[in-house]
This record gives C-alpha cells, structure tokens and sequence, in this order.
C-alpha cells in the first residue's frame, strides 16, 4: 500500500510538473504570436512599403555619374514641398535640404571623375515644367510655371529615415561638398520613371529586407498558434489521437498477420 502510495505521488507530481511547463509554454507562445502580429504591422510602412516600392521603379543596379547643379538648405512648411532627407517619414517637416541633380544614363560611374571631364551630351535630357507651391495655400500654383532641367536626388525612395543612421544635415554636406569641388558621384535612376534617382541602391538588401520582413514574423506567428491550437483544441487533439491508435491497430494487424503467415509455412 505504501508503495502504491508513493506511486501515485509520484504520478501526481509528474503530472503537476507537466501542467506547469505547458503553462509557461503556453504564455511564452502567446506571446510570441503577439509580439510577431504587431511586429509585422510595423514592419509594412517602414520596411515592406517603400522595399516594395524601391523594387517597383526598377533602379539601375551599377551606378551611374551624378552631379550636383542646385543646393538649397529651406525652412517653412509652405517651403518644403519636397525634401532629398528629412528625419522621420510620418511627421510634418519645417527644414528641408533640397538637393537636385543630374545624370549619366548611359555611362557608368568611375572613381576621380570631374564634371567637366563629361561632355555635356552624356548628361540625361531630364527638361519639364513644375508648378511652385502657393504660400498661402501650400498646394501647387495653377498660374506660375517654370522649366527644369534636372531632378531632385533622394536618399531613398520615401526620402526619409530615423537617426542614427540618417542625419540629414551630414547627408546634404556630402553632396554639397562634392558639388563645391566640380565632383560626380555615384547615384542610381529608376528604369520607369528617369526623374526618381536615389543616392544608395542595392537589389539583394532591399530583397533580403523584404524577404526578412515577411516570413520571420509570420513563420514565428503561425509555429505558435499552430501549437496552441493543437494544445487547446481538443476535436484536433482527438483527431490525431485517434490517427495515432489506428496506426498502431495496424501495425498490429500487420503484425499478427506475418506471424499466422509464419506458423502456416
């Protein structure tokens, strides 16, 4: 009797200590799933979007010359219609650093390259009308008019980003820099629309950054709610309680079967 006792104790405990890890088992899932759901809506705006976006322009992956031709450092927000960097992609900007450039389309670019050095043919034919901004109604002027013959230059395709891996003030210093020294530099334009041009681009990070922000927290979000169903759901854990016990009934026939077929030889 003791030891039966104590058995049961022990089969009592076990089974405690089996229910206390499928508990924190289950919060730790949960939490998972819902740390991954919230992770991949933040990831849409800022990492999918303008991933997708960036891929969908179908930017040259060799980059190109680029130069400078107009540098303008605003403030106001009727002023910043446009910004070539601004630090935070959802609030309302009041400075803008205004680079326009630019390009060779069909020479690549080349490290010690003045800008003289590029025969002015060489140099994208990028002539449009634009309307300025009205200053009392910050929307585009339908009077006023005037000819470009270049394009504003991005630091990427929403022309924005977060410190501290984009300070816009150092940003427009390079390449104001490069513009008071007669430089090109390396730029990449968009195959579909030549008046986009970025300063960086490269296909396998924007790839990868897509890739990642798609399948990490959805594989994540789907291994745990995959268990917890599986767990909770008792029709599901009957279904394959019962799968099981067939497989084994089989195995069993299987079995008995092989061993009459034995004694019959």
């Amino acid at each position: 009797r003791l030891e039966d006792l104590t058995m049961a104790d022990d089969d009592e405990n076990e089974t405690t200590r089996l229910e206390d890890i499928k508990y924190y088992t289950s919060l730790f899932l949960g939490t998972i799933a819902i740390v991954s759901l919230f992770a991949f809506l933040f990831l849409i705006p800022f990492i999918l979007d303008p991933a997708i976006s960036t891929m969908m322009h179908s930017f040259v992956e060799d980059p190109v010359h680029c130069k400078v031709t107009i540098y303008e450092l605003r403030y106001g927000l009727t002023n910043c219609s446009w910004s070539s960097c601004r630090e935070g992609c959802t609030a309302e900007f009041f400075k803008c650093h205004q680079i326009r450039v630019t390009y060779t389309p069909k020479r690549a670019f080349q490290n010690d390259t003045k800008a003289v050095d590029i025969e002015e043919n060489e140099w994208a034919y990028l002539k449009r009308t634009e309307k300025p901004n009205d200053p009392e109604t910050g929307e585009p002027s339908e009077k006023l008019e005037y000819v470009v013959e270049d394009t504003p230059l991005l630091i990427n395709i929403k022309g924005c980003g977060y410190p501290p891996t984009t300070i816009c003030d150092l940003y427009a210093e390079k390449y104001d820099n490069h513009s008071k020294a007669g430089e090109t530099f390396p730029c990449h334009y968009s195959t579909r629309n030549p008046w986009v041009v970025l300063s960086y681009y490269n296909r396998e990070e924007t790839v990868s950054a897509i890739l990642n922000a798609i399948l990490i927290p959805n594989l994540l979000f789907i291994l745990s709610v995959v268990v917890l169903v599986y767990w909770y759901c008792p029709y599901c854990e009957a279904r394959c309680r019962n799968y099981k016990e067939q497989e084994n009934e089989e195995d069993s026939d299987l079995g008995t079967k092989s061993r009459s077929s034995r004694h019959a030889q």
